[in-house]
């Protein structure tokens, strides 16, 4: 068991494929049954504006003063005292790098799991000990001179994966009690009680607003959508800008809600993640059977049960219902009554997670960041979503507002695909959401409203960082390509994002019925049984 424990959970997919295969005949599609979903909190919408303060705190928050001393803010502040260490988990791109690196921050290198070598901290860990302060007044400003709404130990490091080049870091913070391994559950800007959260540093995102847009339209489609928050951040009286405060995917009452693991059933409830970067570099479909050709593997993460507490049973039990789905996907009698692939997956969030990630141009969907659970009750869903800031065409490496449909060349979903009546439902449910939530009159007030909310919290991030409006004045990891994506203000961020959202919008709403010609006989007629 401790060699089990000391390896990387890893599901190893099917065995072997040779060909990706297929068959015509439309399957009959059945859910597990949807989940009432709470009413979505939108900040921007419900949260304390700066018109609600008093006239000397609306005028103290207006400014651009980012002094900690007289610092005030219509937004919720973070601020976090690491004693001046420096915070671990900076990525390293070579070996000299990595050196110089550790010199400097006296620290020793690691490699990361998903990032590659990282920095840690002086006494080899991978967090610091930090005291972390929440400041969130009902009809005052925020200032650090207040008293805490929330105060607690934080073990803190550096996350992302590109993200982590960023001049502008993303943070994990894990609350404990004082001995640095006891989690603290805490409620923090009533998103629920929890001991991890991560501070999310918008950078490459100029308007800083995709994954607040995104992850809220999607919490209103989605169960176990993160809830998020703007905030502003402190780290030892510095001001680092906006940011903002998401809850983490994980097991628990007030995030993914499943069953307890009992360590005496085999079977159980499960969280399994895949990122691709990771395992195999296999970005697609056609990576993706290639590898499994030379490979014999493809890989998901088990994220929960964790580490600590799975058994190995448990984890021959995810690894066998894993391969017994991918086996019938997969098959030559996949759309069959018997056999369907609807017989293990709840249909309806497989359909909503390629409409929302399709809609939003989230290229990584699929590929990275990606995430399925399982009642031990129920069957396997897609989600919870996560991380879009390289959607709405703000991915870095290529220019991507020709892109075409994409999520039907992803692993598994190239499968879906072929399906007719998954095709069909893919196309039904979109026209529905075009509607409402994914209407460009909702989209569009949305990103309106939610500027308009943040207010000069805007100005003051960008007095900091706003040196990167300057392509020349980053570096090639921290901007897009080619050049001249790259956004030369703030409002010219917001104008690329909304006429994405438009354009974007106007070509599904002209295409979407092309999504047919992936499940017509005459396509996958030399597959159908």
């Amino acid at each position: 068991m401790e060699a089990l424990r000391g390896r990387k959970y890893q599901i190893i997919a099917m065995a072997a494929i040779v060909a990706v295969v297929a068959a015509g005949v439309v399957g009959t599609l059945t859910d597990s049954g949807g989940t009432d979903l709470p009413e979505r909190y939108h900040q921007h919408e419900k949260a304390q504006q700066l018109a609600d303060l008093p006239e000397a705190d609306r005028v103290a928050a207006s400014g651009t003063n980012i002094d900690a001393a007289t610092f005030a803010s219509h937004l919720p502040v973070v601020s976090i005292d690491t004693g001046e260490q420096e915070i671990p988990g900076e990525r390293v791109i070579s070996t000299e790098d990595a050196a110089v690196e550790a010199e400097a921050a006296d620290a020793t290198v690691a490699e990361d799991e998903h990032a590659g070598p990282v920095t840690l901290a002086a006494d080899g860990s991978t967090t610091i000990p930090t005291s972390f302060s929440l400041f969130s007044n009902d009809g005052a400003a925020n200032r650090l001179s207040d008293a805490a709404v929330l105060s607690t130990q934080a073990e803190l490091r550096i996350r992302g994966h590109s993200s982590r080049l960023f001049d502008k870091k993303s943070y994990l913070v894990h609350f404990t009690e004082q001995d640095r391994l006891t989690a603290r559950n805490l409620d923090v800007l009533d998103m629920g009680a929890d001991n991890e959260w991560v501070l999310n540093g918008p950078f490459l995102d100029k308007t800083m607003i995709r994954n607040y847009l995104s992850m809220n339209i999607a919490g209103e489609i989605m169960p176990y959508t993160p809830d998020v928050r703007f905030c502003e951040l402190f780290i030892d009286g510095k001001y680092q800008g906006v940011y903002l405060l998401m809850e983490s995917v994980k097991h628990d009452d007030d995030r993914v809600a499943l069953t307890d693991s009992d360590p005496k059933s085999a079977a159980t409830s499960y969280i399994v993640s895949r990122d691709w970067e990771d395992a195999t570099n296999a970005t697609n479909v056609y990576d993706f059977l290639n590898v499994i050709r030379i490979t014999r593997g493809a890989p998901l993460e088990v994220t929960y049960p964790s580490q600590r507490i799975i058994t190995e049973e448990q984890f021959a039990w995810i690894e066998q219902d894993i391969n017994a789905f991918e086996k019938a996907l997969y098959s030559y009698d996949y759309d069959t009554s018997s056999y369907g692939y609807w017989n293990f997956i709840d249909v309806g969030t497989f359909v909503d997670y390629a409409v929302i990630n399709e809609f939003t141009g989230n290229i990584d969907a699929g590929s990275y960041s990606t995430y399925f659970y399982k009642d031990v009750r129920g069957k396997l869903s897609a989600g919870p979503v996560w991380d879009f800031n390289n959607a709405f065409n703000n991915y870095m490496d290529s220019d991507l507002s020709d892109m075409g449909f994409f999520v039907n060349t992803k692993p598994v979903f190239y499968m879906l695909y072929k399906d007719e009546a998954f095709v069909h439902r893919v196309i039904a449910r979109y026209r529905e959401l075009r509607e409402d939530s994914l209407s460009d009159e909702r989209m569009l007030t949305m990103i309106d409203e939610t500027i308009d909310y943040l207010g000069p919290a805007i100005e003051r991030n960008y007095t900091v960082w706003g040196y990167s409006f300057d392509a020349r004045a980053v570096h090639d990891d921290e901007k897009l390509f080619p050049e001249e994506r790259n956004p030369g203000s703030f409002d010219e961020a917001v104008g690329q994002l909304k006429s994405y959202i438009v354009e974007r919008g106007a070509w599904m709403d002209r295409n979407i019925e092309n999504l047919r010609q992936l499940s017509h006989e005459s396509v996958n007629k030399k597959y159908n049984h």
